[in-house]
């Protein structure tokens, strides 16, 4: 896998031994740079009244300075890793911060450590603004799941008729296709389809017609499929099609749930959605109630809100 070039860590005060792990083994594998980075909080300024030691401002720098000196202890522990590791710590709000890297460093991938039961559940402001404006792709992972993945779920959507979206499909299906090569784990695909007012439709036009439609649409989305799948090589005893009638959120948590997914990769931003503002329904109703890490991509052309000086 050689996807990936310059890795964003972000840190922050999480448990991160296992996103360091896998930041440092994705570095190797693609032969990345890796740079951990740390966001502080501004002081208030009104704290500087309270204290004859030192100003706001000079508390500010001393707490920049822990965090990086922190961090570079980490970075130099890791020095023969075969990597090379820089550190950073911003100022101000952690989400924008980091985005503000991203774009000014040309960071292409960023990794950060969740917590909790569910992932909808588990994600608190930060990994939510990262998901709405973050413009590269972005690893949100579990903590107690250690070493390999085993099963990897890439969510589909065949829907999509413009070319920002197939090309997102198939960027999906390369990054997972690698992923599972690396981990040795199988690779799970899943796609959901609907007849448009299937329901309304059969009442008017009678079964007969409407089940044609059906099984004319299903036709579709299998070859739809087939056509993307047959691009990448993947041999069929670790890549397993699941291809539902249904919502798309309903069956993607299904599906993902039923196999025990350790890592879903799906297309965040909504089709219609204002760039960088809206998580797409499908994504926000899946995110809450998976239980698995997230590796979330946005189509190539997002351009995020957040502007950097």
């Amino acid at each position: 896998m050689k996807r990936f070039k310059n890795i964003l860590l972000y840190a922050g005060m999480e448990e991160n031994e296992v996103a360091l792990a896998r930041a440092l083994k994705l570095a190797i594998e693609n032969q990345a740079t890796l740079t951990i980075m740390d966001v502080v909080k501004p002081i208030p300024h009104a704290l500087g009244l309270f204290t004859n030691v030192a100003s706001s401002e000079e508390l500010q720098e001393l707490v920049v300075k822990d965090h990086h000196e922190k961090l570079q202890e980490i970075a130099d522990s890791h020095k023969d890793a075969g990597v090379q590791i820089y550190v950073a710590v911003g100022q101000g709000d952690p989400a924008t911060e980091i985005v503000k890297k991203v774009i000014r460093d040309g960071h292409d991938l960023v990794i950060k450590s969740v917590n909790g039961q569910t992932v909808g559940k588990l994600f608190g402001g930060i990994a939510r603004s990262l998901l709405r404006i973050c413009p590269c792709p972005l690893w949100l992972l579990k903590p107690d799941v250690n070493g390999e993945f085993d099963r990897i779920l890439t969510a589909l959507d065949l829907d999509a008729s413009d070319d920002a979206h197939r090309n997102l499909n198939q960027k999906m299906i390369e990054i997972s296709t690698a992923l599972a090569e690396m981990e040795n784990a199988e690779l799970h695909v899943v796609t959901a389809w609907e007849v448009w007012m299937e329901q309304a439709l059969r009442r008017r036009a009678g079964d007969a017609e409407v089940n044609a439609a059906v099984a004319d649409k299903q036709a579709k989305v299998e070859t739809s499929l087939n056509e993307l799948l047959s691009k990448f090589d993947s041999t069929p005893a670790t890549r397993h099609k699941h291809i539902h009638q249904g919502n798309s959120a309903t069956v993607i948590r299904s599906v993902a749930n039923h196999v025990s997914a350790d890592l879903l990769v799906m297309g965040t931003l909504c089709r219609t959605g204002t760039a960088g503002l809206l998580i797409g329904n499908t994504a926000e109703t899946v995110l809450s109630g998976v239980n698995c890490s997230l590796l979330a991509l946005k189509p190539d052309g997002f351009v995020s809100p957040v502007q950097v000086d």
